[in-house]
């Protein structure tokens, strides 16, 4: 495939993704993805910030797919070191370099998001969040009590 072939065929799926709802058993489409040769440069350019904002804030379920299937490759080839799969996890690499700063913006937004965490670093239930919450309660009305400091 020609370099110009492939910036297309790369443009086309990235376009799928912020369009349509695209299953993560579509294999065809998630192999075809990693294996489209793709410089750092071409992904950057067309996985634009607006790009990736519509696709965490329209289809998450793609987003979290597409953050999971590159996950799932690069793991795939640590376990089966290859060369011929270097080029396949070279653009897992450029896409999730390219996407996580978006995945993880409203974060640093200061505003919490169930996705993202549940995503990135597992479910937590409603009751562990309500123990977490009042055990801090707990120890911040014994760090009031004790004048701010805490003895061991």
């Amino acid at each position: 495939m020609g370099a110009s072939a492939s910036k297309i065929k790369f443009r086309e799926s990235l376009a799928s993704l912020t369009t349509r709802d695209v299953s993560p058993t579509d294999t065809d489409f998630w192999d075809e993805l990693w294996k489209i040769p793709s410089s750092s440069e071409e992904v950057f350019e067309l996985l634009t910030p607006a790009n990736a904002r519509k696709l965490r804030d329209d289809r998450f379920e793609n987003l979290a797919t597409l953050f999971t299937q590159a996950t799932a490759q690069l793991c795939q080839i640590v376990e089966t070191p290859y060369t011929i799969y270097f080029d396949q996890a070279l653009n897992c690499v450029r896409v999730l370099t390219r996407v996580l700063p978006f995945l993880l913006e409203k974060g640093d937004l200061g505003e919490r998001d169930r996705n993202v965490e549940v995503l990135c670093w597992g479910e937590q239930d409603d009751e562990n969040d309500a123990t977490t919450a009042a055990g801090e309660t707990t120890l911040a009305g014994e760090t009031a009590a004790t004048g701010g400091s805490r003895t061991t």
